[in-house]
């Protein structure tokens, strides 16, 4: 069967992203990098932002994608991306700009035979929603932006996950130090009524015996364990944090903050924590 390297988000970190291709038995010629036992990379999204080097990262993977040594999704800052260049094309990054055709061209999500791959949620009814969309088409970028609409909402749970409010007298912080009003919970559990920080993704220690009532923007829906594995980037989640959850694995070790980029390599057996492979900035 096929073999996948799962790749997290990568935010412009380019040399990171070379020596983690590396690693994982890639090599690089003058058409890019390609695994010389046919494995293909699965990218995530979030290429862009934040890092030093965004236009080397969305030249690397462009060339594994049209040389189908790799394939992505779009991530949350890919897709507000394109919205901000569908409002004002002059508003985007010179030096990115030549690459917004090809990554208007990436799907929302991927489901392949053997496993999913989606940026944040692999939420079924937003899935069923999105089956048919492309971000290559001008109306629905433009019905994303239609506040409360259920394209947006369905956009916003696939590519930024479930969120609750938090009671404003709970200081909540994201990883960047930033006071955040919502926080993304773990999109797989049942629904709840009563949350605390044990139920963020990633987990609050802070918040954690702080119970408090919220109902979700949507309902989260249970994932089977009988279902083919998904594969989803976007928490930031710490070195200390588990990345696997059953049948679900988080690649987003936030190269950002604790400078690691995670993959994890696929081979169709059983999902295990030693199939996770990082490199340290």
């Amino acid at each position: 069967m096929q073999k996948y390297n799962i790749i997290g988000d990568i935010h412009g970190h380019a040399q990171e992203l070379k020596k983690l291709l590396k690693l994982l038995g890639y090599r690089e010629n003058e058409n890019g990098f390609h695994h010389p036992m046919n494995h293909q990379a699965l990218f995530v999204g979030d290429l862009i932002n934040r890092g030093p080097d965004t236009p080397l990262v969305l030249e690397i993977v462009k060339k594994m994608v049209l040389n189908r040594h790799a394939k992505a999704v779009l991530g949350n800052h890919e897709f507000r991306m394109i919205q901000n260049y569908l409002l004002d094309p002059d508003a985007i990054d010179s030096k990115i700009t030549g690459f917004v055709p090809w990554i208007k061209s990436l799907p929302l999500f991927l489901d392949l035979p053997e496993l999913r791959v989606v940026h944040a949620a692999w939420h079924f009814p937003s899935i069923e929603i999105l089956k048919s969309k492309t971000a290559d088409d001008e109306l629905f970028i433009k019905s994303t932006m239609k506040k409360n609409s259920p394209l947006q909402k369905a956009v916003r749970a696939i590519l930024q996950g479930i969120k609750i409010p938090v009671p404003p007298e709970l200081r909540y912080f994201d990883r960047f130090g930033m006071r955040r009003k919502k926080a993304r919970i773990r999109w797989w559990e049942k629904n709840k009524l009563k949350f605390c920080g044990k139920n963020f993704l990633p987990y609050n220690e802070e918040l954690e015996k702080k119970k408090f009532d919220a109902h979700a923007e949507l309902s989260t829906v249970n994932y089977p364990r009988s279902h083919k594995p998904v594969f989803f980037g976007h928490y930031c989640l710490p070195n200390s944090e588990p990345k696997i959850y059953g049948n679900l694995v988080c690649v987003d070790g936030c190269v950002t903050c604790d400078k690691t980029l995670w993959a994890y390599h696929f081979d169709g057996t059983k999902i295990t924590t030693s199939s996770l492979v990082g490199v340290k900035k």
